[in-house]
């Protein structure tokens, strides 16, 4: 009996751990995620580089308090030019042919994504008109602010076209020996790393799973809130649908909230498969966030995208496989009702907490 009541405190440990451990309103923990477009023209390699503005600011001093202005910031960002050029050029090493060549900032300004400010740099690098080798070095903010940064670049280079994520494991890109596996690997592994931060993602799917009382209930809802959630995400990645996040993230708070509540008192399985539809299309629109392709609908970017898709489903995998079997064995005895409970009124109470606060702003 003790065996089985330290399992059943592991399992509302589980619950309530991820729904407690957050303490930030918004979805995903990542303050470092940037982005990058990289494309030549007139003899000319143009790098755009976004870097989360205040993170950034750790790197470069750019002197701005928390609450000052987008005007602000982006007239700070331009009188730090020389020292982001400086910082740039250090830790993002491009390579023509083999030979290194430097950058220059030609523009700066500031933007809004993802409900954060990011800086944004454009740099242009001289490239010859023959050239045919580019190979780059992304070095940024691994080794001086956060190990965990993740740049996703898109590219143009001579007639090919793609993605590429760096990571503090994958810091390099060669034209020449770039694959479509390593460009799916570093989408599958980007996207199961979203879900895994995604705190607010994981306690819907734990919601889920609760209300359901057979593994072909999971199947199946999980199911559904996948096609949901695909046809939004891949709408949104390629800027065919855009909402902003002031509107999405409190309906995905809200959608754990009344999936914690439909698992106690139970709705029926044809209203409960359109509830989870309808909240996996806001849930989609959430996963875009961690997305940057061009609007063009390439295979490459298509590639990019269904990748980052089988990552979101791995980490899904993982929670149910995890919680599922361990959630049957404590059924088996009296008490499950209780702790079961105590779970979903956590996951509840959150949900409701998120929603507030992120109205609230």
């Amino acid at each position: 009996m003790r065996i089985t009541k330290l399992v059943g405190w592991m399992l509302l440990i589980m619950c309530l751990g991820l729904a407690i451990s957050p303490v930030q309103a918004w979805a995903h923990t990542d303050n470092s995620e940037g982005f990058s477009r990289i494309t030549a023209d007139s003899g000319k390699l143009h790098y755009e580089l976004l870097l989360d503005y205040f993170e950034f600011g750790r790197v470069v001093d750019l002197e701005v308090p928390p609450n000052a202005s987008q005007t602000v910031m982006s007239g700070k960002v331009e009188a730090s030019r020389r020292q982001i050029q400086d910082y740039v050029n250090s830790n993002l090493h491009v390579y023509i042919d083999g030979i290194r060549v430097a950058g220059q900032v030609v523009q700066t300004s500031v933007e809004q994504k993802l409900n954060r400010y990011y800086a944004r740099m454009v740099l242009d690098f001289p490239i010859d008109e023959g050239a045919q080798a580019l190979e780059i070095h992304y070095g940024l903010f691994f080794e001086d602010n956060d190990p965990m940064h993740r740049n996703i670049a898109t590219y143009e280079w001579k007639e090919k076209e793609g993605q590429v994520v760096f990571n503090s494991g994958e810091q390099d890109f060669h034209s020449g020996k770039s694959s479509l596996f390593n460009q799916v690997l570093r989408f599958i592994e980007l996207g199961f790393h979203h879900i895994m931060i995604g705190y607010d993602h994981i306690l819907f799917v734990i919601a889920l799973v609760l209300g359901s009382r057979k593994i072909k209930d999971v199947f199946k809802i999980i199911t559904v809130f996948t096609l949901a959630h695909s046809v939004t995400l891949g709408l949104t990645a390629f800027h065919l649908v855009s909402i902003p996040p002031e509107i999405v993230e409190p309906l995905i708070a809200l959608s754990i909230a009344f999936v914690a509540l439909e698992s106690v008192m139970g709705l029926n399985s044809k209203l409960r498969i359109l509830v989870v539809f309808a909240f996996g299309l806001i849930h989609g629109i959430g996963f875009a966030g961690a997305l940057e392709l061009t609007s063009a609908w390439t295979w490459s970017a298509l590639l990019s995208l269904a990748s980052f898709n089988i990552g979101v489903e791995c980490g899904q995998a993982l929670i149910i496989f995890l919680l599922f079997p361990l959630l049957i064995f404590v059924r088996r005895f009296q008490w499950s009702g209780w702790l079961q409970g105590s779970a979903t009124a956590g996951i509840l109470g959150f949900g409701l907490w998120w929603y507030f606060e992120r109205m609230l702003g």
